[in-house]
């Protein structure tokens, strides 16, 4: 299937799905600041599902890390990677249309993500887990990272901003849809609507 956006200047070609599942998982992607939390809240509203905030699924020692400008390891990221992807396979078993805000920000993350649909292949994309990356300009996530830090509403540090935009790692072939995060969050949940379900 072949879809292109006025709100996103690209072309997207999802992989077939291979499920037998009726449930369905969109996970908003892109590093801290990008809008996943806000945009997901409302994408699990406007589609009758249930929202995720992978932040809730960080152990204390991730979050106190991140509070301190402490990059992730490998060894931080990948049980707190599996758990996510244990919480969407029971999702998707049951039926049940869930969205979660997760930074996903490398494609062997989002691979063990995409396995959470029990039929999916490893490396073909093909999976009834699919990503939308909330895409944003270095400046704009940092005064947004700033704003949040000052009100107290998140736990990570603004420092670690440039190793989440250099962990980055898109591969066209995955199917990524990609959306501006600077325009209205009501007209990015319906270019994802548009575009995802």
């Amino acid at each position: 299937m072949l879809l292109t956006s006025n709100t996103c200047n690209f072309v997207v070609n999802f992989p077939k799905m291979t499920s037998d599942f009726k449930g369905k998982a969109i996970v908003l992607m892109g590093v801290s600041g990008a809008g996943k939390s806000t945009i997901g809240q409302m994408l699990g509203r406007a589609v009758h599902g249930r929202f995720l905030d992978a932040d809730d699924y960080h152990s204390e020692a991730n979050k106190e890390k991140m509070k301190n400008g402490i990059p992730l390891s490998e060894e931080d990221r990948v049980p707190w990677l599996e758990a996510l992807r244990n919480t969407l396979r029971r999702g998707l078993v049951d039926n049940e249309t869930l969205v979660l805000a997760c930074s996903a920000l490398q494609k062997r993350y989002r691979e063990i993500l995409r396995s959470a649909d029990p039929n999916y292949e490893p490396g073909s994309y093909a999976s009834i887990v699919k990503f939308v990356l909330l895409d944003v300009g270095a400046e704009v996530l940092a005064a947004r990272l700033v704003k949040r830090a000052a009100e107290g509403k998140h736990f990570m540090s603004a420092k670690l901003l440039q190793t989440q935009l250099d962990l980055l790692q898109i591969d066209e072939a995955e199917g990524i849809l990609t959306v501006d995060a600077t325009l209205d969050p009501e007209d990015i949940v319906k270019t994802i609507l548009t575009f995802v379900i």
